[in-house]
């Protein structure tokens, strides 16, 4: 018997198919419809382009997946369709200072009614807000921990919306507790918990029924931390992964009202925020005072008080981006876009990439004996004194 020669496809062939998927993905983008379902079609056409391909292992994988990106990123930049922002009213949460602060001033920018919402309404950042926005930006008292500033915001917002309704919502309060589980007492945990998941869950059950009559948004900003957790942070990786979840279900709960529900990730912006702000430094350094000094004494001697506050004193602004644009421009998307991303995850950093975004989108994908040790090694962790001590 003679050996059998193994057939392959002519490569003349893998071009001719190749060339057709792209010709039915141009006729798809014609059509201009939905992102989801470009998307969708993006992600069928560049499986089977790979296995195609891949079964060849030769230079049109990388043609391939070269032509597949360009293609995505035109479409992204080409065929956005935004709404026009005339008449459309939307509430902002914490406003004073931070992301919140630069959301309201843009969004009374580009057109919006604006309602910012404060801590304070006689702190600087509110008085700035007032001397430098248009008449259609309204600082609202708003503690999102507290229903009575929340009902009185949303009595407002009612009266002065004109039968309108309200677009949307920016849910943005939040607050960061440094610690690890254990070493952070469980009052500074539901702080974080109270503003960060249950503000926005208070805020937004107020908001809906405004916002489904004007079948509008509600945006939630999270964070990468969200995406994934690593040591130091336990109580806010917490909040933002359980935001993340509701903003999820409330996604689906939402779509037969015709009601958007999108997440916004930033990456590494702490230089763009408030977070080294004299004020908010001293409010954490009293955190981790308290942690210590509420700390039992087999604590104390097991993880040492250099360990208490060795994230405290770490810089986080090293490498961060300083402007806050790309969030911005993320939020403006959720609000306006005919059809809105669930998630916009935005790389910050001064760097070419974002190690935190990149972070946050392969979590999941490796298992945690290299997630772990990569993370552990990332964030500088260092270990408990009687630790070191037996090392």
């Amino acid at each position: 018997m003679g050996v059998q020669q193994k057939t392959s496809m002519p490569k003349t062939r893998l071009v001719g198919r190749t060339l057709y998927a792209i010709d039915r993905y141009l006729h798809v983008l014609s059509l201009k419809m939905s992102e989801e379902l470009i998307l969708e079609w993006t992600i069928f056409i560049g499986i089977y382009v790979f296995l195609l391909v891949l079964f060849f292992f030769n230079i049109y994988l990388c043609l391939s997946f070269l032509i597949l990106y360009v293609i995505l990123r035109i479409i992204q930049s080409r065929y956005k369709k935004l709404l026009p922002v005339k008449s459309k009213a939307v509430l902002v949460t914490g406003c004073d200072r931070g992301f919140g602060h630069h959301f309201a001033r843009h969004l009374d920018d580009v057109g919006f009614t604006v309602y910012a919402g404060v801590l304070h309404k006689d702190s600087a950042g509110a008085k700035k807000l007032k001397s430098h926005s248009s008449k259609r930006l309204h600082v609202l008292q708003l503690d999102v921990t507290c229903d009575s500033d929340i009902k009185e915001a949303v009595a407002f917002i009612t009266a002065h919306s004109k039968n309108k309704g309200l677009w949307g919502v920016v849910n943005n309060a939040g607050v960061n507790v440094v610690g690890d589980m254990e070493t952070t007492p469980i009052d500074q945990i539901n702080r974080c918990l109270s503003i960060n998941l249950f503000g926005m869950i208070r805020v937004t059950q107020q908001v809906l029924p405004m916002i489904r009559k004007s079948q509008g948004r509600i945006v939630n900003i999270s964070s990468v931390m969200g995406r994934y957790s690593a040591q130091g942070d336990s109580a806010y990786h917490m909040s933002k992964s359980a935001l993340e979840s509701v903003s999820d279900s409330l996604r689906l709960e939402m779509r037969p009202c015709g009601v958007g529900v999108s997440i916004i990730e930033p990456g590494k912006f702490d230089a763009a925020t408030t977070c080294n702000d004299p004020e908010i430094v001293k409010i954490r350094r009293n955190e981790v005072d308290i942690q210590w000094e509420r700390a039992t004494e087999e604590v104390k001697s097991f993880y040492g008080k250099d360990y208490f506050y060795r994230f405290f004193l770490k810089d986080n602004r090293e490498n961060s981006a300083e402007s806050p644009d790309k969030v911005i421009e993320a939020v403006v998307d959720a609000l306006l876009n005919e059809a809105p991303r669930a998630r916009y995850l935005v790389p910050g950093s001064s760097r070419l990439i974002d190690i935190h975004a990149i972070f946050a989108r392969l979590n999941g994908y490796f298992p945690e004996i290299i997630s772990d040790v990569v993370y552990t090694w990332f964030t500088g962790a260092h270990k408990p004194a009687k630790i070191l001590k037996n090392h």
